[in-house]
């Protein structure tokens, strides 16, 4: 990776308070408008960064099924339309 080419996404999530939930920074190369193929690689980085069994241990195993049916809900979603702001819970 070339350090005088990275480039870098910043992104917030708030809940339905409007409280910051989420908030993050990625940083790489792209060669996409927008940076939109870094934000995959920051989510696919993401995604394979959680073990199941942390949910278990926990019991809290419904939380994983539910963030996996939103994971697939928005890439179903995604896949519909050229251009997707998808709703941000």
């Amino acid at each position: 990776m070339n350090i005088d080419h990275l480039q870098t996404f910043s992104f917030n999530m708030e809940n339905d308070k409007g409280q910051l939930s989420v908030k993050g920074e990625i940083s790489g190369e792209s060669d996409i408008p927008f940076l939109d193929d870094l934000k995959f690689k920051g989510v696919i980085a993401l995604l394979n960064s959680i073990d199941k069994k942390n949910f278990g241990t926990s019991g809290n195993n419904h939380l994983f099924d539910h963030y996996i049916s939103e994971i697939e809900e928005t890439i179903n979603e995604m896949k519909k339309h050229n251009e997707f702001q998808g709703k941000m819970k």
